[in-house]
């Protein structure tokens, strides 16, 4: 059965790959450093005039304006994880938010199912929002760096694109199990964050951090 990981922070992540104990990821970035990572996650075409968020005293921060509609930002799923990703505006108004916010919660000490039942209410009360139109993240970068629930087994995956719309399913779309990564596949299935998730054929290189 085929198994993706991914940058979702709202169910746990399966490994697809061999683990790699050799893998870790970035720590104790500059501020200019953890913009270059976070920009790495698409090509340098779509990130160049980002918006960029970093993550300072356990909460991100706008670092750059940025003027394409692109916004960029490194998530850490499982406090332990380092995953580069950039989202057009609609994304950046609703799936990024979320992501932060997992993060933050997760330096502020709460477990994951507090923070699923807030991001839950939030979404119910309007805190949060679900994509009114398909959000599209790029997720390239070859910095990228995942954990299982534990903060454990650092792996890879692909490099890949995901695109956010509520309520999407592998059913729905006749998306058939499979081990190739030639089929996509979708993550939170039929939720109002249900992301269809496609590899695509080249990881960006990372940047060079002096």
């Amino acid at each position: 059965m085929r198994a993706w990981i991914f940058a979702c922070l709202l169910v746990p992540v399966t490994l697809a790959a061999q683990q790699d104990p050799t893998l870790a990821a970035p720590t104790n970035l500059s501020r200019a450093a953890e913009i270059e990572y976070a920009k790495n996650a698409a090509p340098a075409e779509i990130s160049r005039d980002a918006k960029v968020w970093v993550l300072e005293n356990g909460h991100y921060v706008v670092a750059e304006q940025g003027s394409s509609g692109i916004a960029c930002m490194v998530g850490r799923a499982n406090g332990t994880g380092f995953q580069p990703q950039c989202g057009d505006a609609e994304a950046d108004a609703t799936v990024l938010p979320v992501w932060r916010f997992w993060t933050e919660q997760q330096i502020a000490g709460k477990t994951r199912a507090e923070i699923k039942a807030a991001v839950d209410d939030g979404l119910a009360k309007g805190r949060f929002h679900a994509p009114q139109r398909p959000a599209l993240v790029y997720m390239q970068s070859a910095s990228q760096v995942y954990t299982d629930t534990a903060g454990k087994h650092p792996n890879h995956f692909m490099p890949h694109l995901m695109v956010f719309y509520p309520h999407m399913s592998s059913k729905s779309m006749s998306i058939v199990a499979s081990n190739s990564m030639d089929i996509p596949g979708v993550v939170m299935d039929d939720t109002p964050l249900s992301a269809l998730v496609v590899v695509v054929r080249d990881w960006t290189e990372p940047p060079k951090i002096q």
